[in-house]
């Protein structure tokens, strides 16, 4: 991906691919003994109106998973960056609120590259690391669903990455809020919301077992005019790619 904190990539209507560093598989390697991030997702209930606004009252018992930190291990999330995580027996809900002075965005078709500007973004797998899915949101509600194949060496870092544009998401819904003006950056906004519910179908499995644990990483590019480009994680990778899989962090399924 095109930024100072992606490898360039090659892409074509339906898929792109990397070639360089990532990160290793386990966390004894020379530039890093720290382990991935681990979180507990809480198995809760309630009715969701999908606007935005984290409102609801299941809202409140979910895991918040903060802070985040500057990907390649520079610096920390100098705005404010939190995501909050639940299921029930059909789907995974997640909750993003960023702090953002300067909000920008100007795409909006769907599989567009967010990533350029500002956006969240969640890699998730259910399975092996070599293969997970890929989906992001952006302040005009733009949304990006992919499937990645990451081809990994033995001692864990990527050797190259090729993603399947032409999955989507089917049932995912999500809704975006916005406290600010996107695109303007003569005045001080405040932040920006999604609220997304992912259904277990569309990643191809059923509701998890209490105890089961995936890996998953979130991510968010942070831009503006008036402020620096930052890319962030919950789990950074400590290299320049968001793509290393060995460094997702672990998310157990709770009761």
């Amino acid at each position: 991906m095109k930024t100072a904190f992606l490898l360039a990539c090659l892409f074509s209507a339906t898929i792109f691919v990397f070639s360089g560093t990532a990160h290793a598989q386990t966390p004894s390697l020379p530039f890093t003994k720290e382990l991935p991030r681990r979180a507990v997702i809480p198995k809760l209930s309630g009715t969701l109106k999908l606007d935005g606004r984290l409102d609801e009252t299941v809202w409140s018992k979910a895991a918040v998973l903060k802070p985040f930190m500057a990907n390649r291990g520079e610096g920390s999330d100098s705005e404010g960056t939190e995501v909050r995580l639940w299921y029930d027996d059909t789907a995974l809900h997640l909750g993003w609120v960023c702090t953002d002075r300067d909000i920008q965005a100007t795409f909006t078709n769907r599989d567009s590259m967010f990533w350029e500007e500002e956006v969240a973004e969640f890699f998730i797998t259910p399975d092996k690391l070599e293969t997970y899915f890929e989906l992001q949101w952006n302040p005009l509600g733009g949304v990006f669903d992919a499937i990645i194949h990451n081809e990994l060496g033995a001692d864990g870092l990527s050797k190259k990455f090729t993603g399947d544009w032409s999955f989507t998401a089917k049932g995912m819904k999500s809704a975006v809020r916005v406290e600010g003006t996107v695109g303007n950056s003569s005045d001080v906004d405040k932040d920006w919301t999604v609220e997304v519910t992912v259904p277990f179908a569309d990643l191809g499995v059923s509701a998890p077992k209490a105890g089961a644990v995936w890996r998953g990483n979130f991510y968010r590019f942070s831009r503006g005019i008036n402020k620096p480009e930052m890319g962030l994680a919950w789990s950074p990778t400590r290299l320049g790619s968001f793509h290393q899989p060995s460094r997702f962090g672990y998310l157990e399924f709770g009761k």
